[in-house]
């Protein structure tokens, strides 16, 4: 059996309060190598993106309402499902824009658990009606502040605190899609993707010395809950691999980036996406 070689490591995740998400997944399975885990997420009503409280609470299948009703809850059950199965894991609410909140979640998590050693960076924001036809400067800022300025602002401390704490052998995953180079229907979302994948490559040069690997995961249609039975078999007869992603397809290469086995690898950006975007 290989050994990631995780066990007691502190692994904080962002975005990671729907249930059925990819940083669900990915608390659960460095819970499962023996990793302190830390999680932070922002609830998010349905309402902000046109859906009454009431009729997200109410779905039952996958779908948008399904979608907004699981990012409108805490962390509790993830929580309470990563105890059950014997791991280490607490949770804390923040706005990753805030710069306050934003450190006040690093000092939380080296409270609870020590110096953070791997940072996994997986909130993201989107908007509805999100084209050209569309776009605006506050459509832009909302998707970019989020994705972007807090995928920044969360390396930034991580590596700040890093190099004054002397440590070595840090790592930092960023997640992007498969369709960062162009997707149409979503170009604020596209966009700040892919400016997460240069800044992967950019901070993997500077922070080599330090001892800081930095790569980037870019999933494919994935299963988080916002994919309809319909739209699911479209997708699929649209991959290679003839099936949509599921979160744990995304939680294993993440434990593979942040494992022993890829102590000389960084700067990269793999696709985990069944061969979607081929």
């Amino acid at each position: 059996m290989i050994d990631p070689k995780l066990k007691g490591k502190v692994v904080l995740i962002t975005g990671a309060n729907n249930f059925y998400g990819i940083g669900a997944a990915v608390a659960k399975a460095f819970a499962r190598q023996g990793a302190k885990v830390l999680l932070t997420y922002l609830r998010l009503s349905p309402e902000e993106f046109g859906i009454a409280q009431l009729d997200a609470a109410q779905a039952a299948e996958a779908g948008l309402h399904f979608y907004h009703a699981r990012r409108a809850e805490g962390g509790a059950d993830i929580v309470n499902s990563i105890k059950d199965e014997g791991g280490w894991v607490e949770a804390f609410e923040a706005d990753l824009t805030d710069p306050e909140q934003l450190l006040q979640l690093f000092d939380w998590g080296e409270r609870n658990a020590g110096p953070i050693d791997i940072l996994i960076n997986n909130a993201a924001a989107y908007q509805e009606l999100d084209t050209i036809f569309t776009a605006s400067l506050s459509t832009y800022r909302k998707t970019f502040d989020v994705n972007v300025g807090g995928t920044l602002s969360m390396m930034v401390e991580f590596v700040r605190r890093f190099e004054e704490q002397g440590r070595k052998g840090g790592c930092i995953i960023n997640l992007s899609t498969d369709s960062a180079q162009a997707f149409s229907g979503q170009i604020n979302y596209g966009a700040s993707k892919a400016a997460i994948e240069a800044f992967t490559r950019s901070v993997a040069i500077e922070t080599g010395p330090l001892g800081i690997r930095v790569n980037a995961i870019a999933p494919g249609p994935t299963q988080s809950g916002y994919i309809s039975a319909e739209s699911e078999q479209e997708l699929s007869e649209r991959i290679p691999l003839q099936r949509i992603g599921e979160p744990e397809d995304i939680a294993d290469a993440a434990v593979f980036f942040a494992s022993d086995q890829a102590r000389w690898i960084t700067g990269e950006v793999i696709k985990v996406s069944g061969g979607h975007t081929l």
